[in-house]
């Protein structure tokens, strides 16, 4: 499942996995990864590949010698407790190793880095900014939950899912758009093929229902039927969501319990996210259970709960 710029492979982003899960991963998963790639240090970067700080294994072992401490705390909290900001100085000692493993806040690893784009990070962030404050590794967190959530609702769309930008470059596809791709060429997803048929014209035929003002297409190379909505960003529109099918489209499609016509994305994706709250709290019947059903913190919950005005008891 694909989270583009001047290079697609770069922009095309996959989910194998929750990417927001604190106990997929634990400290010693961590120690393990300076053993099995034999590294003395590992880069810590946020989902949208900006350097959060660089984590010491001889750090990471000297926190783990606290064993009571250390089964205490979260993989994220040990994480970002531990990783240090580096100068390009600090850094240059490591400078023998062409390549470096970085992982998340969560101790999921992201690929690798060659060390002059790990060089050029240090320097980049180190422009006069003083030590990161609380407040800068919060916002680190919260834009990992945000996209885990915007992950978490598009998966919850019972259909096929495919995002590109204006250039017609991938952005994102979730696991139904993947089953169904498998099930037809009975390959992976090949991004460039997907690509180059949605730009093809001729080969996309425009479809609409009598009674209904939705337009819909026809893709000859991919054998489905989708719809297009708008991606907007700032007011303007950034790319378009392809809501596929194998099925001629019927008049008043769309996702149930949720009228999109005339929504944007966002719009839509904001009503889905209330739905899903609202559909958590009846299962739980409290929000700390809905929390972490949700995988979200009490706190962020609760901004939600107030910016969609859920009434927790009538819900």
């Amino acid at each position: 499942m694909a989270e583009k710029g001047k290079n697609t492979e770069s922009d095309t982003r996959e989910f194998d996995q929750n990417p927001y899960t604190p106990d997929t991963c634990k400290p010693e998963d961590v120690v393990r990864l300076f053993y099995t790639h034999n590294v003395p240090i590992l880069p810590v970067i946020s989902r949208r590949g900006t350097l959060i700080g660089v984590l010491r294994k001889e750090d990471v072992i000297s926190e783990l010698s606290d064993i009571e401490r250390a089964e205490t705390l979260k993989i994220d909290r040990f994480i970002t407790g531990l990783a240090k900001k580096m100068t390009l100085d600090d850094l240059l000692p490591y400078g023998t190793i062409r390549e470096f493993i970085v992982i998340s806040i969560f101790g999921e690893v992201e690929g690798t880095w060659p060390r002059m784009k790990l060089f050029n990070a240090s320097e980049s962030g180190n422009t006069g900014a003083e030590e990161r404050s609380e407040s800068d590794l919060s916002s680190q967190k919260e834009e990992q939950i945000l996209e885990w959530m915007i992950y978490l609702i598009l998966e919850h769309i019972p259909r096929p899912l495919y995002a590109v930008n204006q250039k017609g470059g991938t952005i994102f596809y979730n696991s139904h758009f993947e089953d169904i791709y498998t099930e037809i060429f009975r390959k992976e997803v090949d991004h460039s093929m997907v690509e180059k048929s949605i730009k093809d014209s001729d080969r996309n035929e425009l479809l609409s229902e009598n009674g209904s003002e939705d337009l819909y297409f026809y893709n000859t190379d991919l054998r489905l039927y989708y719809e297009k909505v708008p991606l907007m960003s700032g007011g303007k529109s950034v790319g378009f969501l392809l809501f596929c099918n194998r099925e001629k489209a019927s008049a008043g499609s769309g996702i149930q319990g949720l009228d999109m016509r005339g929504k944007s994305l966002g719009e839509t994706m904001e009503s889905l996210e209330r739905q899903i709250i609202v559909s958590a709290i009846k299962r739980n019947g409290s929000l700390g259970k809905t929390a972490q059903e949700l995988k979200i913190s009490r706190k962020t919950l609760s901004t939600r709960i107030q910016k969609y005005g859920i009434d927790t008891g009538k819900e």
